[in-house]
């Protein structure tokens, strides 16, 4: 007879089989893990067996500085996360409050940065630093706010936790410098604790550092940084300037920005958002025209104001100037009145349609510099620049002034317009051959170029300076510096 399916599959496994399957595979799993988990062990261990050894001359610490602490702290955090050696060395990098410390300076790349590492002391270690950082930068309030609505008497600037972010939105924000400046100057608040949000007042701020219960509106800039890795000094060894260019190196790898990211702003602007930058800058113009007045009355009654021969007492007219300052030791007690004088000077110049410049001189104060003098601004139209270069000298060494007043003729000597160079003194201290000097200089300086001076102190005279002058005054005592600065600028 025929079998009639049952309908069952005849295949079908056994429970008892299917059970045992299941355990098999639990088991296979267990130990598939437990090897993986070793070998992952194993790998972490070897890692750190090899970093060991990378690291045989031991941990190396990198002190870098910032302008900003927050972007300072997020490169050295970056930069330690990567776990760098250098020349053997497992490198610490680690944030220090003083430039004169550091290997690296994290700051933006503008004019006032880099006159801020000269007054430090210190040079980049490379030609062209490049941008490593860059944040946000706009107003923090209580509300929300529309740019058009947003006026500069209602921002305040946290200038010491926050001078970048300070300068981009009072520039943007005010629309011109002179208005910015003011602002900076009149409405900087010690912390962002100081604000009054209740008032209707709004910070300035980089988007990562808004303060907790305020809202941020950009306005339409960023704050871009650079890592500057320094030479060596007392207190950065060779080592540490090694790893301060390899931190430069890697934060410049891994900016994902751009240095056109951040608007052009003057150097008047940043100067003033720096913590002791600003007042002296928008001094009241009544003050000019008051130390002029002294200075005629004192010339009249032949003060300390007084021309020094009559035979270069003729009248001078105002001209394109190159401010050649001494910054050395001799200069110390009469700098601030001598970078006020010539500040001041230079403005009202510039105010007059005449183009100025600015060099300083004194003796080589930093390894490898050969000479004496700086360039620190090409005569152009920007008076303004000048006034804030001016305000930045520190004094040392002592008076190259040959040197300096030779260079200078020799830059402006070639030139289509005529140049006037006004040297502030306190003496010579590279005195040589009166007649070779005397010859260089106006070899160099054809009909291009004049030279007045003002002597400054009770330092001995140089008499081929002097007999190279189109006119010298005196001002021994620091109140007569101004008045003198004018009269052989032709004001």
């Amino acid at each position: 007879m025929a079998k009639h399916a049952s309908g069952k599959n005849n295949y079908r496994l056994s429970g008892e089989l299917i059970a045992l399957l299941v355990v098999l595979a639990l088991i296979a799993a267990a130990v598939i893990w437990w090897l993986s988990s070793r070998g992952d062990g194993a790998d972490d261990a070897d890692g750190a067996q090899a970093k060991a050894e990378d690291c045989v001359a031991g941990e190396l610490v990198l002190p870098v500085a910032a302008s900003d602490k927050g972007a300072g702290q997020s490169l050295v955090d970056a930069y330690g996360d990567s776990a760098p050696v250098v020349r053997d060395y497992c490198v610490k990098p680690q944030l220090v409050d003083a430039v004169a410390d550091a290997a690296v300076f994290v700051a933006p790349n503008t004019t006032v940065t880099h006159q801020s590492l000269e007054s430090s002391g210190r040079t980049p270690a490379v030609s062209d630093p490049q941008p490593a950082y860059s944040e946000a930068v706009g107003v923090a309030g209580k509300d929300d706010v529309k740019l058009e609505d947003l006026t500069v008497d209602k921002v305040r600037f946290p200038v010491s936790d926050e001078s970048a972010a300070s300068a981009l939105v009072a520039s943007k924000v005010a629309g011109n410098d002179t208005d910015a400046v003011q602002a900076l100057t009149d409405q900087r608040l010690g912390s962002a604790d100081e604000l009054n949000a209740d008032a209707g007042e709004f910070l300035a701020t980089a988007e990562d550092a808004v303060p907790e219960g305020l809202k941020f509106t950009p306005v339409g800039a960023d704050a871009v940084y650079t890592a500057f890795p320094l030479n060596q000094n007392e207190k950065v060894d060779e080592n540490q300037a090694r790893a301060g260019q390899d931190f430069a190196r890697f934060a410049s790898e891994h900016f994902d920005g751009s240095e056109k990211d951040q608007p052009a702003v003057s150097d008047l602007v940043w100067a003033a958002a720096l913590p002791a930058g600003g007042e002296a800058i928008t001094a009241d113009a009544k003050q000019e025209g008051d130390a002029q007045d002294g200075a005629d009355a004192d010339k009249a009654a032949g003060g300390d104001g007084a021309d020094t021969d009559g035979a270069n007492a003729a009248a001078l007219q105002p001209e394109n100037t190159l401010f050649l300052l001494d910054t050395s030791d001799a200069m110390n007690p009469y700098i601030q009145p001598a970078k006020d004088a010539i500040a001041n000077t230079a403005l009202e110049l510039g105010g007059q349609g005449k183009q100025v410049g600015l060099w300083n001189y004194s003796s080589p104060l930093n390894p490898g510099v050969v000479v004496g003098y700086r360039q620190n601004i090409t005569v152009s139209p920007d008076a303004d620049s000048v006034a804030v270069a001016v305000r930045r000298f520190l004094t040392g060494g002592v008076p190259q002034t040959r040197q300096a007043v030779e260079a200078a003729a020799s830059a402006y000597g070639s030139g289509e317009a005529k140049t006037r160079i006004v040297l502030v003194t306190t003496g010579t201290a590279d005195a040589g051959d009166d007649k070779v000097f005397e010859d260089a200089v106006r070899g160099a300086a054809g009909d291009k170029v004049e030279i007045t001076v003002v002597r400054v102190g009770e330092g001995e005279a140089d008499q081929a300076v002097e007999a190279l002058s189109a006119k010298t005054v005196d001002a021994k005592q620091a109140d007569g510096i101004e008045s003198a600065v004018k009269q052989v600028s032709g004001l």
